[in-house]
């Protein structure tokens, strides 16, 4: 995301203002944080996945993941052989890692140079690039698949990253992004605007944006994409569990999943979810 990058196929799709009138200056400036907060904590995200392959059970972090991967395995081919794919927000390389497991022909790319370090030393030999995720550095069309997990909830206006995530794919290709839920039931936009306000121990000030279902539709479509559908991935004010009793996280995780696994998705409920999952079909280019 480090402004001023080289554009050999990507359009700069930055405006002077976002949706809500802020300034270029305060989008890039919200970028900038992220990126230096996703730097600062490299370390440690490369130490809750490996705590997750041990038990997804373990921590709020690793049951997310746990449940983010079970969605994205209804929608992955389990043989990837001949596709390409990219993943934009790469951080550590996790999913790099469960691309190339399936025979896709990956390319990364993330705005943190140490997460880039780190996906590099887990994904040798695969091009992972330092850029921003609103000028990507590939030809148009070149993708049959574009994965971008937990990017959009740090972007005030993601119009641009959107445009850029159609435009590198293929016509028909497939998108897989996360979101944010607005009325998440931890109420998570309320503590994210009172920690980012005031400060709050424990809690990030780091500012973050939350989205409807119907809100990511139409942002999609005006994007470029045609069929957009929204999926919860997992509900339930668990986070506060892990605040308030971290002790009984594991137990109470391993007793909730079987109840969330049957109302994350269900209609009007996953509004009220943790995380959404946007699978969207780019559109054909039209002559």
């Amino acid at each position: 995301m480090q402004p001023g990058l080289p554009r050999r196929y990507g359009v700069s799709w930055r405006t002077d203002t976002g949706a809500d009138g802020t300034s270029a200056r305060a989008l890039e400036e919200q970028k900038r944080r992220a990126i230096a907060h996703h730097s600062d904590g490299a370390a440690e995200f490369v130490a809750r996945y490996e705590r997750l392959a041990v038990d997804p059970y373990g921590s709020c972090f690793g049951y997310s993941r746990y449940r983010l991967q079970t969605v994205l395995d209804r929608w992955l081919p389990e043989d990837g052989k001949g596709l390409r794919a990219l993943d934009v927000g790469c951080g550590t390389g996790h999913h790099l890692a469960d691309l190339r497991r399936r025979g896709f022909e990956v390319a990364g790319v993330d705005g943190s140079p140490e997460m880039v370090a780190r996906a590099r030393a887990r994904n040798q030999g695969v091009s992972i690039e330092c850029t921003d995720v609103e000028a990507l550095l590939f030809p148009s069309g070149r993708f049959d698949l574009v994965l971008c997990i937990e990017v959009l909830r740090y972007l005030r206006n993601p119009a641009g990253c959107l445009r850029e995530l159609a435009r590198v794919l293929r016509p028909g290709g497939v998108c897989l992004v996360t979101a944010t839920p607005l009325l998440n039931l931890n109420g998570y936009w309320l503590v994210n605007r009172m920690a980012s306000g005031l400060g709050l121990p424990g809690l990030t000030r780091l500012r973050q944006f939350f989205h409807t279902s119907r809100r990511l539709r139409h942002e999609f479509k005006a994007a470029g994409f045609g069929a957009v559908g929204v999926h919860g991935v997992y509900i339930g004010p668990v986070n506060w569990v892990e605040r308030l009793a971290p002790r009984l996280v594991p137990a109470v995780l391993r007793k909730w999943e079987r109840l969330d696994t049957g109302l994350a998705d269900r209609p009007v409920l996953r509004e009220l979810s943790n995380m959404f999952l946007v699978r969207a079909v780019r559109e054909a280019i039209r002559e």
